[in-house]
C-alpha cells in the first residue's frame, strides 16, 4: 500500500512539474509577444515626438534666431550712428572732447579708488 501511495505521489509531483513548465513556457511566450508590441509602440511614439519637434520646435527656434539677428543688426546700426556722432562732435570741438575725457577719467579713477579703500 505504501508503494501505491508513493508511486501516486511521484506521479502527482511529475504532473505538477509538467504543469509548471507549461505555465512557464506560456508566460515566456506572452512576455516575448508583448515585449515586441511594446518596442513597436515605443518606435511609434518616438516617431511622433520627432514629428512634433520638427513641426513646432524647429520653426520657433528659427524665428527666435531671426528676431535676435534683427535686434543685433539694429543695435549695431545704432552703435555706428552714435560713434559717427561722437566723431563729428569731437572734430567740431576738440577742446571740449578732451575736457570731457579728462573728467570721465577722473570720475572712473575716483570710483575705483573708493572701492579699494573699503
Amino acid at each position: 500500500m505504501a508503494d501505491g501511495f508513493l508511486s501516486s505521489l511521484g506521479r502527482r509531483a511529475h504532473e505538477v512539474r509538467d504543469t509548471a513548465e507549461d505555465y512557464g513556457s506560456r508566460a515566456a511566450e506572452t512576455v516575448r509577444e508583448r515585449g515586441g508590441d511594446a518596442r513597436g509602440e515605443l518606435r511609434r511614439l518616438w516617431s511622433q515626438l520627432e514629428d512634433v519637434v520638427e513641426r513646432n520646435v524647429a520653426p520657433a527656434a528659427q524665428d527666435a534666431a531671426r528676431v535676435a539677428g534683427s535686434y543685433a543688426t539694429h543695435g549695431r546700426d545704432i552703435a555706428y550712428d552714435v560713434a559717427d556722432q561722437l566723431r563729428s562732435a569731437t572734430r567740431a570741438r576738440p577742446l571740449v572732447a578732451i575736457g570731457i575725457a579728462v573728467a570721465a577719467t577722473w570720475v572712473v579713477a575716483s570710483l575705483l579708488n573708493s572701492g579699494r579703500r573699503r
